[in-house]
């Protein structure tokens, strides 16, 4: 949602990441295979012992601190530039479980919430190799609306909650449509009266 600019330099083992937003921005540098120590100060301010690697081709960090399952993957695709943030799901799990906890009057603890969290990712991972899956056996290259609704499948709540919002986007779309010909009649109509 932040559309963040990533600035990557390179000089052998050693690089350095700036991530910059309008909200935030953030350097990371660090060599290869070395671990040291990292405070994310400007985005969550949390200290951890952090260590990045080469797994084939994607740049993939290790955070270890007090929050667990932390860290994040680079790689690139043709000329996009790819970031997998498990500290990001985590985040958002644990604000659903907050929220749900003071609904509930239930507490989730804090190793609760890295096993949703962490079995949320793994879904989502699943759910994003079976889109591609269904898209390429379609010959295609994008995937579409059919696409997702046959990966929802087995859920009847998310089925249901995916078909609502197609149709909710299809509805936007007519009434984009119907504004832009209403605009275009008017236009047209006024230059004819001034002919």
């Amino acid at each position: 949602m932040l559309k963040p600019q990533k600035v990557i330099r390179q000089g052998g083992d050693r690089f350095t990441i700036r991530t910059l937003t309008t909200f935030r921005s953030y350097e990371i540098s660090f060599k290869i295979g070395e671990e040291f120590k990292e405070v994310s100060k400007g985005m969550d301010n949390r200290s951890c012992q952090t260590v990045v690697n080469w797994e084939n081709d994607k740049l993939v960090c290790v955070q270890k601190g007090e929050k667990k399952n932390r860290g994040w993957t680079h790689w690139i695709e043709g000329d996009e530039l790819h970031l997998r943030l498990k500290a990001a799901v985590h985040y958002t799990v644990g604000r659903i479980c907050q929220k749900m906890g003071e609904d509930q009057r239930r507490r989730f603890s804090r190793q609760v919430v890295a096993a949703i969290a962490e079995t949320t990712f793994r879904q989502c991972d699943l759910f994003a190799k079976d889109l591609e899956a269904f898209a390429r056996h379609g010959k295609r290259s994008t995937v579409s609306t059919d696409d997702v609704k046959l990966a929802a499948r087995r859920s009847t709540a998310l089925s249901i909650y995916i078909q609502n919002k197609i149709e909710e986007l299809n509805q936007e779309q007519k009434d984009l449509k119907k504004k832009s010909t209403g605009k275009r009649k008017s236009r047209d109509t006024e230059e004819e009266n001034k002919e």
